[in-house]
Parts: C-alpha cells; structure tokens; sequence
C-alpha cells in the first residue's frame, strides 16, 4: 500500500523517536514512571491543584480531581514525641524499617534525602526534598528525580494525637501528572504495600519503650 507524503512526513518523527522509548521503573519512595523523551518535552508534570502552579514545588500539594492518593493509618500507644524522634532519626531507619532500608539528609525543608527503597523484590536508589517539618505534626518529601517530569510524587506522614493519649498516625502517597495513573497502575500493590509495612514497622517500634 503506498503512503501519501503527508502520511511519510508525519510517521518520520515517530520512526526517529522509537529507539529512545524507555520504560523507566524508577521509584522515588513512590514514584514509578514509564515514558520516552519526546514525552517528558512536551508532557511535564502538572500540579495537583492551581494553587500548587506558583508553589515551585517548596510546599506540600492538595490533590486535584485526577490525583492519585494512596493511604494508610495506625493508632500508635506512644507519645507524639517519641514518634516523631523516630521519623526524622533519618541515618537509623536502617534499624526499622523495611521500606526504606537506608536514608541519609537532614529533616528540614529544602534538605535532600537519599534512600533505598524496597519495591516488590527490587531495592532502588532515590531522592527526596523535603517539603515540610512540622515538630511532632507532618513530615513531607518529594520525588527529586528526573521522572518528575513524568509523575509528581510527595509522600506525607502525619501524627494526630487522640483524647485517649494514643496518636492516629497517617500516611498520604499523592502521584500526580501524565503518567499518574500508569504509575499506580503497575506499581501501586507494591507502594501500598511499602507503606504498610513501613506503618507497622514504626508502630512497633514506638510501643516498643512506652
């Protein structure tokens, strides 16, 4: 069948694209993505709301309508301070927890954090800048990588203190931007999974001396 030359000139710059397709599984304690070059030209990431789009990424985000927002809570029987001592003793996560089994960087905004990330039966190197240090509060990174361009990812670890005296504490994994979706799509049973088991690990942890 013979092409018109509109047809040839159109399909060239698909044919000079095709070798630099990568699928890049790179996770960033919760970032995976999956595109080329040409997409991460004309496809960067979006912000999760419009009050994000002058942030520069220095605050944390509010999801939008097509956020990805991944969730897990614990009620821990320990003081907020000694919860929180133990999320931001960064050098020592290598003691507890299974998700992120090294991390090094200093807790404060704009510092950033390298980790080893557990992912299924992979562990990955990644990088984080943290957003937000809220003594005893919320605690908040996000991806630093390349594959942003691709997937927004911020994580947000949050302590809320009961009558009781136990403390709720929650986690938020948003993905946001093109490949938010895929991302959840191929990676999203083992970032849950991350995520529980990072839960646990710190609820043990914390009750452990209380």
């Amino acid at each position: 069948m013979r092409r018109s030359p509109l047809a040839v000139l159109i399909m060239l710059p698909v044919i000079a694209w095709a070798p630099a397709l990568v699928a890049a599984f790179r996770v960033n304690d919760a970032v995976v993505v999956a595109g080329t070059r040409f997409l991460r030209i004309v496809m960067p990431a979006v912000p999760a709301s419009a009050d994000a789009e002058g942030s520069g990424d220095t605050e944390p985000r509010v999801p939008g309508p097509h956020s990805v927002v991944l969730h897990e809570e614990a009620v821990i029987k320990a003081e907020p301070s000694r919860i929180w001592q133990i999320l931001v003793d960064l050098p020592r996560y290598s003691e507890w927890n299974p998700w992120l089994t090294r991390a090094e960087g200093r807790a404060e905004p704009g510092a950033e954090v390298d980790v080893d990330v557990v992912l299924g039966n992979r562990t990955m190197k990644a990088k984080h800048v943290v957003l937000a240090v809220e003594p005893e509060k919320r605690f908040c990174w996000r991806d630093a990588g390349w594959n942003s361009w691709f997937v927004y990812g911020q994580r947000c670890r949050t302590l809320d203190r009961q009558a009781d005296g136990t403390v709720l504490f929650r986690q938020e994994l948003l993905l946001d931007g093109p490949l938010a979706g895929l991302a959840k799509l191929t990676q999203g049973k083992d970032l849950q999974a991350g995520m529980a088991a990072e839960t646990a690990a710190l609820k043990a942890r914390a009750e452990q001396d209380s």
